[in-house]
């Protein structure tokens, strides 16, 4: 029998009963769709952990905090100091796009009767505007400019109202923001000479000179709600160069905050940063670098460490909510195979008859494998159908609910996901028509005749 042949009579036959198949095919739609729907909650969740790899710049960052310990170092061109030589020596590195010095002081700031403490870092301009971030105010200051601060969204909340202990209602633009650079962390505990601020020899110390302080303009705010979290949400960043000179004029002739000093407090040659941005060409290259830094006894974090494990978790929740779903796919796969073989009893005297006629055994199993195909092969397709009516349903609830957490939407079904939800349930029904057409195929032609 020719293909269309047996196509033809497979969907005729699936006519004849026709409610009998509606029912067998709702069961593979109910299936289809919970495992389609269940993937694609997984697949959302994975997407909405790695957003745009392309595009997202924190994933091709390797932060490095501290070089490896000097005695476990046995190379010497292996650098010990956050310092110009370990900056040369990351640049080198493969991979490496980019190196960005950070040099971080503690500050405290102040707005009319407001304060708050921070970390200003001190970067290149280039780092700053390749965070890519949109201001919602202002603008990155140029080149030689005056020391002016780039603040997150989010930096407001630091300055607390103590009275009805809420974040002050301020703006950071617009007031005069007052700077006090630190010598050290406000947290740390400041030694005394002699105990209780009295020198050996009973003469009163000399008390210390206040701090300078700076009137610092802010030249951009960056773009967000005010409590919405982000890679630089709470950042406090300014030129380094120009931070360098202002504390030069904050502290004349003494080390500037972190850097090597003499017993007596004056500077000593060299500059020691606090971190080193190390920007790598793609994201593995900067899981490779990561690696490779932490192998070489470097302190250093990469978001893409955290990325990676999300996936991998990702993936764990996208496996259990497709074996979920599967079960019930499983069950339609039953009950297309206990159709099939009624079909076979009920067409027993058929069956005989074709054979008699001289009807091939393989073109009989092939009549009963399309026919439990074509259950399979409906079923996916409106299954996939529902499975976007739902995955729009739940969009449109996650987002009408506000903020979750999720950038995106929360289910996602892509072109593999159709694709596949289709194949697989028309390879489900065709496996589970094996049985009835071999059972088919090995009825004997009399007895099939005799059959009532």
């Amino acid at each position: 029998m020719r293909w269309s042949d047996l196509i033809g009579a497979s969907l005729a036959s699936l006519r004849q009963r026709l409610f009998r198949t509606l029912l067998t095919v709702l069961g593979v739609v109910i299936g289809t769709t919970s495992v389609v729907v269940m993937v694609s909650l997984g697949v959302g969740l994975s997407a909405s952990i790695t957003g745009s790899q392309d595009t997202n710049l924190a994933l091709r960052q390797v932060t490095v905090f501290a070089p490896p310990p000097q005695e476990a170092v046995a190379d010497a061109s292996v650098p010990t100091q956050m310092d110009e030589n370990m900056l040369t020596t990351l640049e080198a590195m493969a991979g490496v796009e980019r190196v960005w010095p950070v040099y971080m002081v503690e500050a405290e700031l102040k707005v009319g009767a407001y304060s708050g403490w921070t970390q200003v870092m001190g970067m290149p301009l280039d780092a700053i505007e390749a965070m890519n971030v949109p201001l919602a105010a202002g603008e990155i200051p140029e080149p030689g400019a005056p020391l002016s601060f780039i603040l997150g969204n989010t930096v407001k909340q630091q300055f607390w109202d103590p009275f009805s202990n809420e974040p002050a209602d301020i703006d950071l633009m617009a007031q005069p923001l007052f700077v006090t650079f630190l010598e050290q962390s406000p947290l740390q505990e400041m030694p005394v000479p002699g105990g209780g601020g009295v020198v050996e020899d009973d003469e009163p110390a000399e008390p210390a000179a206040p701090p300078k302080k700076f009137i610092v303009p802010v030249a951009g705010m960056l773009a967000g709600a005010e409590d919405e979290w982000g890679p630089y949400s709470d950042i406090v960043a300014a030129d380094q160069t120009s931070l360098i000179k202002a504390l030069e004029k904050g502290f004349p002739g003494k080390a500037l905050p972190g850097q090597p000093a003499t017993a007596d407090g004056a500077p000593k040659r060299g500059f020691i940063y606090s971190e080193f941005r190390v920007l790598a060409s793609d994201t593995e290259a900067a899981e490779l670098l990561y690696t490779d830094l932490q192998e070489q006894g470097y302190s250093s974090y990469s978001d893409i460490e955290w990325i990676r494990e999300s996936q991998s978790v990702a993936l764990l929740v996208q496996a259990v909510l497709g074996g979920i779903g599967f079960v019930s796919l499983l069950v339609a796969a039953i009950g297309i195979a206990n159709t099939m073989m009624m079909s076979v009893y009920e067409r027993t005297k058929e069956i005989g008859v074709m054979k008699v006629l001289g009807a091939a055994l393989s073109d009989i199993r092939k009549l009963f494998l399309i026919e439990s195909a074509a259950i399979g092969f409906f079923g996916g397709l409106f299954g996939l159908v529902f499975s976007f009516i739902i995955s729009a349903v739940v969009n449109a609830v996650v987002a009408s609910a506000g903020d979750t957490g999720f950038p995106g939407n929360i289910s996602v079904i892509p072109f593999w996901l159709m694709l596949g939800s289709v194949l697989f349930a028309t390879a489900i029904g065709t496996v589970a028509g094996l049985l009835p057409a071999h059972r088919a195929m090995r009825l004997s032609p009399l007895a099939a005749i005799r059959a009532q």
